[in-house]
C-alpha cells in the first residue's frame, strides 16, 4: 500500500477525529475567553476560577496538536487539491493566528494572570489589555475557521476573506479593549 493510499484509507476516521478536536477545541476555548470575561467582573480569581481557566486552557492545547495532527493526514489524501484551495489557504493562515495568539497567552498574558493583582495593579494594565484583545482574536478566530470549515464553496479571493478576517478582528479587539477601558479605569 502506498503511503497516499495508506492515508486516503484513514481519511474518514481521522476527519472525524478532526471534527471532535475542533469541537473540543473550539468549545474549551470560547468557554475559556467567556469564563476570563465573567471572572474578571470582581476584579479577582480565586483559586477555582484559576484552576478553571488552567484546565481549559489544557483542553484547548491538546485539541490544537489533535487538530494540527489530523489535518496533516488529511491534508496528505490531496496535497494539490488543498493547496489550490482558497478556502484551505485561509483556514491555515487563521490557525497560524490562532497558534501565535495561543503562545501569547500562554507565554506572556497567564504568568501575570498567576498574579493576584492582576485585575487592581496599575503595573499590569499593558498585559491587561493585551489579555482581552487575545481572547477577542480567539473568539473571531475559532469562529472564522469553523465557519470556514463548514463551507462547501466559497466564492471569494484569499485576500478578500483574510481582509474580511481582520475587519472583523479589528472590530472584537477595539470593542474588547473599550470594555476593559470601562471596566478598569
Amino acid at each position: 500500500m502506498e503511503v497516499i493510499e495508506f492515508f486516503q484509507y484513514i481519511k474518514t476516521p481521522t476527519t472525524v477525529l478532526h471534527v471532535v478536536g475542533v469541537i473540543i477545541g473550539m468549545g474549551s476555548a470560547l468557554v475559556s475567553d467567556v469564563l476570563f470575561s465573567f471572572f474578571s467582573k470582581d476584579k479577582n480569581l480565586n483559586t477555582t476560577e484559576l484552576r478553571t481557566l488552567l484546565i481549559l486552557k489544557d483542553i484547548v492545547f491538546y485539541n490544537l496538536i489533535l487538530i494540527v495532527f489530523s489535518g496533516s493526514i488529511i491534508f496528505f489524501t490531496n496535497i494539490e487539491g488543498y493547496l489550490g484551495s482558497v478556502k484551505f489557504m485561509a483556514k491555515m493562515s487563521i490557525l497560524l493566528v490562532l497558534l501565535i495568539n495561543g503562545y501569547v497567552l500562554n507565554k506572556y498574558i497567564l504568568p501575570h494572570l498567576l498574579n493576584k493583582n492582576f485585575f487592581k495593579s496599575k503595573k499590569e494594565k499593558t498585559i491587561r489589555k493585551l489579555a482581552f484583545a487575545c481572547g477577542a482574536v480567539s473568539v473571531i478566530s475559532w469562529l472564522f475557521v469553523a465557519t470556514l470549515g463548514v463551507l462547501d464553496n466559497i466564492n471569494m479571493s484569499y485576500s478578500l476573506i483574510i481582509s474580511g478576517y481582520l475587519f472583523v478582528v479589528f472590530l472584537g479587539t477595539s470593542v474588547s479593549l473599550m470594555i476593559e477601558k470601562k471596566e478598569f479605569n
